[in-house]
C-alpha cells in the first residue's frame, strides 16, 4: 500500500510536448470570451425579465412593446451567432483531439477537457434565452428548411420542437462531450511520472498537496461532466420552463473551469518537452479568433442597431412604418385564416346538406 502511495504521489517527470494548437493563448481566449458574452447577455435579459421589462404587459402596438419585441430580438441573434461559431470550433476542437488518439498527453486532454467545457456553458446559457425568446415573439424555432420538410414525412422526430438543428448540434457535442470523459478518464487511469507520451501532470495549484492522484482527478471530472451534461439536456428539453435555474446552473460552472484551465496550464508551463511554454500562435488559434471576431462584430451591430431603434422611437413617439406593417399584415393574416376556415366550414356543410337531399326526397316519395 505504500509503495501505491509512493508512485501516485510521486513527482511528475514526464508531462508531454508542448502543445500551443490545443492550449495556446488564442484557444483559451476564444472559448473564454464567447463563454462570457453568453453568460452576460443571458443574466443580462432575465434580469430585465424579473424587473417587468419582459413580462409583456405593455399595450400591443405601444412603443414600450415595440422596444420590448427588439431587444429580444437582438438578445437572441447575438446569442445564436456566437453560439453556432463556438459549437463548430468546440465540435472540431475534440474531433482534432480524437484523431490524435493514444499520442496525446494525460495534461492536454485534461486541458482540453476544461476549455470545451466552455462551450457548454455558453451553449445552455444561449439555448435557455433562444427558447424564451421563441415563446415570446411567437415565431417558431424549427426551420422551413427543404430538406427537413422532406424527411419530416418518414422521421416524425424532425417534427419535434426539440430536434432542430441547433438542437440536433448540441445533441452532438453532449455525445462528443462524453466521448472525451471516458478518454481522459481512461487515461488518468494509467497514471504514472514518467511513461511516454506523460501520465502526469503538476497539480499543486489545483489539489492540495496530500490529495491521491489520480482519484482526486477523477472525481472533479466525472462531477463536473455529469453536471454540464446534465445542463445542457436541461437547457434542450425545458429552457423557457426553468431559464433561471438553469442559467445559475451554467454560471456556477463558469468560474470552476476557469480557475482550472488557468491555473493547470500555469502549473506547467516551462515544463514540457520541445517548446516549454505554449506561447506562440499558429493557424488554428488564428482562425479560432478570426471566427470570434465575426461574433464580437455581431455583438456590435445589435447593439448598435437596438441604441438606434430606441432612440429613434422615443425621439418620434410614434412606431416605425415598417413595425405598424408587420403588425397590420400579422393581423389581417389572422383574419384571413379566420376567413378561410369559416369558408372551408360552410363548403363542407354545404356538401353535407347536398348529400342529405337525395335522401329526404327517396322518403318523401316512399311515403
Amino acid at each position: 500500500m505504500s509503495n501505491l502511495q509512493e508512485e501516485v504521489t510521486a513527482e511528475c517527470v514526464l508531462v508531454g510536448e508542448g502543445r500551443a494548437d490545443l492550449a495556446g493563448i488564442g484557444i483559451i481566449v476564444v472559448f473564454v470570451g464567447q463563454a462570457t458574452i453568453s453568460l452576460c447577455l443571458a443574466l443580462w435579459a432575465f434580469f430585465f425579465s424579473q424587473s417587468g421589462f419582459f413580462d409583456g404587459n405593455h399595450p400591443r402596438g405601444s412603443i414600450e412593446s415595440a422596444i420590448e419585441q427588439k431587444r429580444l430580438e437582438c438578445v437572441s441573434d447575438i446569442l445564436m451567432v456566437g453560439n453556432d461559431i463556438q459549437m463548430v470550433i468546440g465540435t472540431s476542437y475534440m474531433i482534432s483531439v480524437f484523431a490524435l488518439g493514444t499520442s496525446i498527453d494525460t495534461y492536454h486532454l485534461h486541458l482540453v477537457f476544461d476549455i470545451v467545457s466552455f462551450v457548454g456553458v455558453s451553449s445552455a446559457a444561449a439555448l435557455v434565452c433562444w427558447t424564451y425568446c421563441n415563446v415570446r415573439l411567437h415565431r417558431s424555432a424549427a426551420p422551413k428548411d427543404l430538406s427537413t420538410h422532406l424527411l419530416s414525412r418518414y422521421f416524425t422526430i424532425l417534427r419535434s420542437a426539440h430536434f432542430t438543428p441547433r438542437h440536433r448540434a448540441t445533441y452532438l457535442f453532449a455525445v462528443l462531450y462524453l466521448a472525451l470523459t471516458i478518454l481522459l478518464c481512461i487515461s488518468l487511469d494509467d497514471w504514472a511520472s514518467d511513461r511516454e507520451p506523460g501520465r502526469c501532470y503538476f497539480t499543486h495549484l489545483v489539489t492540495t498537496p496530500t490529495a491521491g492522484h489520480p482519484s482526486a482527478d477523477k472525481i472533479y471530472v466525472a462531477i463536473t461532466a455529469s453536471w454540464m451534461i446534465l445542463v445542457m439536456i436541461a437547457a434542450a428539453f425545458s429552457g423557457a420552463r426553468w431559464r433561471h435555474s438553469i442559467l445559475i446552473l451554467a454560471f456556477l460552472q463558469f468560474p470552476v473551469h476557469l480557475y482550472m484551465t488557468l491555473a493547470l496550464r500555469s502549473a506547467n508551463q516551462g515544463k514540457l518537452q520541445g517548446e516549454a511554454y505554449e506561447n506562440y500562435w499558429d493557424f488554428g488559434q488564428t482562425t479560432a479568433v478570426v471566427l470570434f471576431a465575426m461574433a464580437l462584430r455581431e455583438l456590435l451591430d445589435k447593439v448598435c442597431e437596438f441604441y438606434f431603434f430606441e432612440r429613434d422611437l422615443r425621439k418620434r413617439g410614434v412606431l416605425p412604418k415598417t413595425t405598424r406593417r408587420e403588425r397590420t399584415d400579422g393581423e389581417n393574416s389572422h383574419e384571413l385564416m379566420g376567413v378561410e376556415e369559416e369558408t372551408m366550414d360552410g363548403e363542407r356543410s354545404g356538401e353535407r346538406s347536398l348529400l342529405a337531399m337525395p335522401a329526404v326526397k327517396t322518403t318523401s316519395s316512399g311515403r
